[in-house]
């Protein structure tokens, strides 16, 4: 059955049920107790029947069925004994999901520039079908395998004969089965990508809501949902007719069993094969055991276990970037200094689309004050990114010091640089988690340093120090605000090379240049994709990108040997006299 599930969607069940050894191994502790009426049942009835009524023993029947009695309340001991072990394993396998999706659906915006419309629907409804199913799974088929177990070797030690009439159809059933579970799969996952279509259909409709409604395209909106929904109840019936196979299985592997043990039973009895009892207990392990665990088995349980496979495949597609490991050699790789050489870098946003940046080579070296600059839209956060290690190239190479940025341990790579984007990420908690995250050993005197270098000195004591909660950074804090924080979190960082893509844009000209001049005087490479000239002053060069053609100088050689360097400055200046 693990055929059902890809090779990924297993790694992505297993890593998230590492650490859950002590509650698996309680629970199958536990399902020992819970499977003893199954094996006994069949026994303990036979020999209420053999040794006490018909041999007019009724005082030793009745004794016979109270053990059985028992032996059923220590299973209901059991199974209300298993439920904390139920949530010790399926709680952190859920906790496991959610980090694992969410931090691919950043890592994946972050490179494609938009989020995934259909996310919603894996962090909410199938991260959630992961854990209740897993629950459902070890609540049910765990017991009915212990069950399936237990009533064929009590069947087979209490009469071989009835054994040779039950067991071949039901374990021919048992092995023909799995060859069932792929087209199940198959249905069930056209079924999980149908609803994430009707997801990704509707949130593009109602996001676009304006532009339908001016462009008078709100009949055309109408039809893609419902094309989609429509594809979705297709695949629902799809999968709900196949499932009908299982009735034809619970009857070849239980009831026609049971009816040839019916049929044969007098004659085994009246030739002395079998005793009466032994007649009846076997019947009581095909009824009360093999036929109700046969038709969970094939009905609910493997409609569980496809849709679990198929919502583990799926989620492992959109996680296995993120989640595979990186080469052998990647951990193993480590740079001998900290000095970033662009070699013949050529990047675009897909196969068809013109190249934002091509044939550029670039040597900044350890320490050096760069500033980028150009037209918008002309590539410089996305060479910022690159320079980062966020995006890939499409050729050329990017290396940090001695190694190639790609091939860097990913760990490794984000505490050497520090790349922090005009948008500022201020997260709900206190100052201190918001200021050292990056830099988990830093004292509360290294971030108080980091906040008043960076001219966040004013907003420490406003908030009221580092101690300070920050509820809604949205309503407590400007733009500013929250820029000199994440400013601050980076100066803090351990990163020898840090590029500021914009980072100052909301502060004004004298908070930027105090920020700036932290920088370029705190140990490390700086780069700074400017917005206003006075960055491109203060650096120490200063690339122009324009196109096919970049200029790399000083702010002086650039101005007088570069048209378009000083249009741009010119531009610059006119703005800031406005």
């Amino acid at each position: 059955m693990s055929s059902v599930v890809s090779s990924d969607g297993l790694r992505l069940l297993k890593s998230g049920l590492d650490g859950s050894r002590g509650p698996l191994t309680r629970l199958a502790a536990w399902s020992l107790v819970e499977a003893s009426p199954a094996l006994a049942s069949g026994w303990v009835t036979a020999t209420a029947i053999d040794r006490g009524f018909l041999a007019d023993r009724p005082l030793t029947g009745l004794a016979w069925l109270a053990l059985l009695a028992c032996l059923y309340g220590a299973r209901a001991g059991a199974e209300r004994a298993m439920f904390p072990h139920f949530a010790a394993v399926v709680e952190p396998l859920r906790d496991h999901l959610v980090r694992v999706l969410v931090a691919a659906t950043v890592e994946q915006a972050a490179r494609r520039g938009r989020a995934d419309a259909a996310v919603v629907s894996r962090l909410t409804r199938q991260v959630e079908l992961v854990r209740n199913l897993v629950a459902t799974l070890l609540r049910t088929a765990r017991p009915l395998a212990v069950t399936l177990v237990a009533a064929v070797i009590g069947l087979l030690l209490l009469d071989p004969i009835a054994a040779a009439v039950v067991l071949p159809p039901l374990l021919g059933v048992l092995l023909v089965f799995p060859l069932t579970l792929r087209p199940m799969m198959r249905r069930r996952r056209a079924l999980i990508l149908a609803e994430e279509q009707v997801a990704v259909r509707t949130g593009e409709s109602l996001g676009a809501a304006r532009d339908i409604f001016a462009l008078a395209a709100r009949e055309h909106a109408v039809h893609q949902v419902a094309e989609a929904t429509d594809a979705y109840v297709h695949a629902t019936v799809s999968a709900a007719r196949f499932g009908a196979v299982r009735v034809l299985l619970v009857f070849l592997g239980g009831h026609l069993p049971l009816l040839a043990l019916l049929l044969a039973g007098p004659w085994l009895v009246t030739t002395g094969r079998i005793s009466t009892g032994e007649l009846v207990g076997a019947i009581t392990y095909v009824t009360g055991s093999l036929i109700g665990a046969l038709a969970s088995v094939t009905g609910s349980v493997s409609g569980y276990w496809t849709q679990l496979g198929s919502t583990l495949t799926r989620l492992a597609e959109t996680v296995t970037p993120t989640a595979q490991a990186e080469p052998a050699e990647a951990s193993a790789c480590r740079p001998v200094g900290f000095h970033l050489t662009v070699d013949r870098l050529a990047f675009s946003y897909g196969p068809q689309a013109e190249p934002v940046l091509r044939d550029l080579s670039l040597e900044i070296p350890q320490g050096d004050h760069l500033a980028i600059v150009g037209a918008s839209g002309i590539g410089k956060s996305t060479l910022a990114g690159l320079l980062a290690g966020l995006e890939t190239p499409g050729s050329g190479t990017v290396r940090l010091g001695s190694a190639t940025l790609g091939r860097l341990d990913p760990a490794l790579r984000s505490r050497s640089i520090a790349l922090v984007p005009q948008e500022a990420y201020v997260f709900h908690g206190t100052v201190r988690e918001n200021l050292g995250y990056l830099a988990c050993d830093a004292t509360d005197a290294d971030l108080t340093r980091a906040a008043e270098e960076v001219g966040a000195g004013m907003l420490l004591d406003r908030l009221g120090g580092l101690a300070a909660d920050i509820h809604d950074p949205v309503t407590q804090l400007s733009a500013g605000e929250r820029q000199l924080l994440v400013l601050a979190r980076a100066f803090a960082s351990p990163a020898e090379v840090v590029i500021l893509d914009e980072a100052t844009c909301h502060l004004d000209p004298s908070a930027e240049a105090r920020a700036e001049r932290a920088f370029a005087a705190r140990p490390g490479t700086l780069i700074v994709i400017a917005h206003r000239l006075a960055s491109a002053r203060r650096a120490r060069h200063t690339l122009l990108l324009d196109g096919a053609d970049t200029c790399l100088g000083t702010h002086e050689d650039l101005l007088a040997s570069s048209p378009a360097y000083a249009g741009l400055a010119g531009h610059w200046d006119a703005r800031h006299s406005l």
